[in-house]
């Protein structure tokens, strides 16, 4: 019988053979992720992954974006046309994004692509669409706000028509607010200000007020306040 184990030669066969079965499993589960339940990857599997996803990845949305580029060259006065270019290269800026650190931010990449956002941002704005998409507006916004690379004057023309879009929500003109004090436009900053304590709960209408004037003395190199209680 082939697990009687008395015979000496018998059970040198018996380690050899358990030995090659541990090996066998062990490099299954490492390499390829065998038994290692559902969405499990082994190594190799994972390196692949590693050296072809993000990558092939970045390749589809440069190809969105040189495609959307030639549709909206192809009609200067389409202002679908120039809202879908929009969206295609914040699309490729994100892909240039490093959060979860200190020094979250756009990479040097990604500022290159902001400056053709900027600029098919502009572009889109003078054609004075009916509805401008506020999906692209948020982008912009949050691109050349205080998570990007902080262009105030370009953040707060996409955050304008983001909190026109949401008129009941204090914190999208509390951001306007913010932007536009930042751009030096203290009107316009005063304004969203006002409606952004209206609409905040009281709890939160003190905070506001100090960021603000704290934001509206940075703008000015000022220490004086100017916050609307």
């Amino acid at each position: 019988m082939l697990f009687d184990l008395r015979s000496r030669g018998r059970r040198r066969f018996i380690q050899v053979l358990y030995g090659f079965l541990a090996v066998l499993i062990g490099g299954g589960l490492v390499l390829f992720g065998v038994g290692g339940g559902a969405g499990s990857t082994g190594l190799l599997s994972q390196l692949a992954q590693q050296g072809t996803g993000s990558a092939s990845g970045v390749k589809i949305d440069e190809r969105a974006m040189t495609k959307a580029q030639k549709a909206a060259k192809a009609a200067p006065n389409d202002a679908a046309a120039w809202d879908g270019y929009g969206l295609a290269v914040y699309k490729l800026a994100d892909t240039n994004y490093v959060s979860g650190t200190s020094s979250a931010g756009f990479t040097s990449a990604g500022a290159k692509e902001l400056l053709v956002l900027k600029s098919v941002w502009n572009h889109y704005l003078s054609l004075s669409p009916a509805k401008p998409d506020s999906a692209l507006a948020t982008d912009v916004a949050f691109a050349f706000g205080q998570y990007g690379i902080e262009d105030w004057p370009t953040a707060e023309s996409g955050e304008a028509i983001v909190a026109q879009d949401n008129p009941t929500s204090y914190t999208d003109y509390y951001t306007l607010a913010l932007d536009a004090y930042l751009a030096k436009q203290p009107s316009q900053a005063k304004l969203a200000e006002a409606r952004s304590l209206a609409l905040a709960p009281k709890s939160d209408r003190k905070e506001i007020t100090t960021d603000l004037t704290e934001a509206a003395n940075d703008a000015s190199g000022s220490t004086g306040s100017s916050g609307t209680s």
